[in-house]
């Protein structure tokens, strides 16, 4: 659905506005796939990277993305960008709010 919102919006985008006018709609795609990327970090955060859950999510993810192709965009390499490594960075700890 993420996916299927972004080229329908760069669709219309595309539609009505000029190829000049097309790098501001390119920008917004962009920032789309960062924050589902940000999502999908979030998700598999409790999984192992590598195992079954991990890589079928990858997998359907990098699926669904293709779907940008249909709009002339091409996000392979930015879809599940850094989730990895976000997975394995240290946990967080929560934060008081300082009082004793």
């Amino acid at each position: 659905m993420y996916f299927t919102i972004i080229r329908n919006t760069v669709s219309c985008f595309q539609a009505c506005f000029p190829v000049s006018m097309m790098s501001a709609c390119v920008k917004w795609a962009k920032e789309e796939v960062d924050s589902f990327n940000a999502l999908l970090a979030r998700q598999l955060s409790s999984a192992e990277e590598g195992d079954e859950v991990w890589t079928r999510c990858m997998s359907r993810a990098q699926e669904h993305a293709k779907m940008l192709s249909e709009v002339g965009l091409d996000f392979r390499n930015l879809v599940g960008k850094n989730v990895a490594s976000s997975n394995n960075g240290p946990a967080e700890t929560p934060v008081g709010l300082g009082l004793s």
